[in-house]
């Protein structure tokens, strides 16, 4: 992945906020590099990361593919009608995208913003939040907190952080504490 932003798609309301979502749902924004990974590679990503037969308890939390292209679209119809074939029952809805709502700064890369020492390390980086928000390692960071890569693949990475030593330090002791609580799914 090279960014993600929170926000709210697939309403009508305009200028959605989480306050007033109106008919909006919460959902991803995910730019990423097809020559990495490809877009049905991020699909069997999605229906791995939740259950697509639990009822939604509003319109805000429901399961959605929102698609961009008519392949994008083909593609979501043919990923969703496998999975049916398997599990049965899927209420994921494929909708197109009209238009993405960034959420709020506060929403944007929730599990990273648990930390000062962390937090302060990207701010020296990114004073801007709207850079922080788009930053290829704040993703990655958020991701790992999340409990999403591996092991391997973030120690590689973590160096290249440019986060310096006490940070570096404090997040090797929460994704350590996360790899006892159950590890990490390469997603």
């Amino acid at each position: 992945m090279i960014r993600t932003r929170v926000g709210y798609a697939g309403g009508s309301t305009a200028d959605p906020t989480y306050r007033r979502i109106g008919d909006h749902a919460e959902t991803v924004e995910v730019d990423y590099d097809p020559s990495v990974i490809g877009y049905a590679d991020l699909l069997t990503l999605f229906w791995r990361g939740h259950d697509p037969r639990r009822p939604a308890f509003s319109t805000q939390y429901r399961s959605a593919v929102f698609y961009r292209t008519d392949d994008e679209r083909r593609l979501a119809e043919e990923s969703k009608s496998a999975i049916e074939g398997v599990l049965g029952g899927v209420r994921t809805a494929i909708e197109p995208l009209d238009r993405f709502y960034r959420a709020e700064d506060y929403h944007q890369k929730y599990r990273l913003r648990s930390s000062r020492t962390i937090m302060s390390a990207f701010r020296r980086l990114f004073p801007d939040d709207r850079d922080f928000v788009d930053s290829t390692a704040a993703a990655r960071v958020n991701g790992w907190l999340d409990g999403c890569g591996d092991a391997d693949g973030i120690e590689r990475d973590l160096p290249r952080l440019g986060l310096g030593e006490e940070a570096l330090a404090e997040l090797r002791e929460l994704l350590g504490e996360r790899a006892r609580r159950g590890g990490y799914v390469a997603r």
